[in-house]
């Protein structure tokens, strides 16, 4: 248990330093949407390339790792979006929100620096192989069914094909997934990489993960736990203890994988609920205090719940 928290404790503390200087006023929202634009503009994704460009790919794909993280996450979504039309008796594009933040997690901000820092690099490539797809899967869906869902005129029509253009089209455009899918094709070719492009992506993309938890730190100041507490608790409890659960059974009784990888997915899945939940919820006006709410929530109690995955996990003595 010390371990696992002298390895977490640090990368709470620069979370908890980027929302100081983001309280006191050091520094301004406008600064702190300024490193962020510097995170997922440039160093992430030069990160994330990096990564892929130059770690050989399996012979065969991992379809048991995707089946397993994705099945748990679309699982989760599922419940949380039930239960919310259910028991708490919200309209639909708030369940359809309210299941997107059970199951999209904080998976760059803080599951690449908790993974890569406890379990080394070698964790760090079932990670790359599950975000290749994750962002595509998610914002798409999440995109879709909330165009889908949003409160139309009467006799205004649905064109799906339209919807699904536009969800695309704007996952596409994200740089994250750009770093990712240019990671891949690259290497794919077999080419190495030349030592001057290397040593200048690995210089940009050591600056991403400190720079991201920083902003992490700076943005949960935007948030605070108001309103829709019951909504709160059910996402959080959903993604920190929910989805780990179906991905550690999954990854380790249904499908013949290495064991770093089991783990890695596991530990992902228990990552909080990611920034960008609130703002798709703010977006499109789909309970945005659930959303807002359920950030600063599952970040607190994510201390508690990654330090207990990390102590289980980690080799003991």
């Amino acid at each position: 248990m010390l371990f696992a928290l002298s390895l977490v404790l640090p990368i709470f503390g620069v979370i908890a330093l980027g929302y100081a200087a983001s309280r006191s006023g050091l520094m301004s929202d406008e600064a702190i949407d300024g490193l962020d634009t510097y995170v997922f503009t440039f160093a992430m994704p030069c990160l994330l390339f990096r990564n892929l460009a130059t770690t050989p790919f399996p012979d065969v794909l991992p379809w048991g790792l995707w089946a397993s993280y994705y099945g748990a996450m679309l699982i989760s979504w599922a419940v949380g979006s039930v239960i919310a039309l259910g028991a708490l008796r919200r309209p639909s594009t708030d369940a359809v929100m309210i299941g997107f933040g059970s199951a999209q997690g904080n998976t760059v901000m803080l599951g690449i620096p908790i993974i890569v820092t406890g379990f080394g690099e070698k964790a760090g490539f079932p990670v790359f192989l599950i975000l290749a797809f994750h962002g595509i899967i998610l914002f798409t869906v999440v995109t879709f069914l909330l165009e889908l869902t949003k409160p139309r005129a009467e006799h205004e029509q649905v064109h799906f094909l339209l919807i699904l253009k536009e969800a695309l089209k704007g996952t596409a455009k994200n740089p994250v997934i750009i770093g990712l899918a240019l990671g891949v094709v690259y290497g794919q070719t077999g080419l190495p990489m030349p030592k001057v492009a290397n040593d200048a992506l690995h210089l940009i993309g050591r600056s991403a993960i400190p720079c991201a938890l920083f902003v992490l730190g700076g943005m949960l100041t935007r948030y605070a736990i108001k309103r829709s507490i019951g909504a709160a608790t059910l996402t959080s409890v959903l993604k920190l203890v929910f989805m780990p659960v179906l991905v550690f059974l999954a990854s380790h009784y249904l499908f013949d994988m290495p064991p770093i990888w089991a783990v890695a997915a596991t530990v992902l899945a228990g990552m909080p609920a990611g920034v960008y939940s609130s703002i798709m919820a703010k977006r499109y006006n789909a309970a945005p205090g659930a959303a807002s709410s359920a950030v600063v929530l599952s970040t607190a109690l994510s201390l508690i719940t990654i330090t207990l995955m990390l102590s289980y996990f980690l080799p003991k003595g």
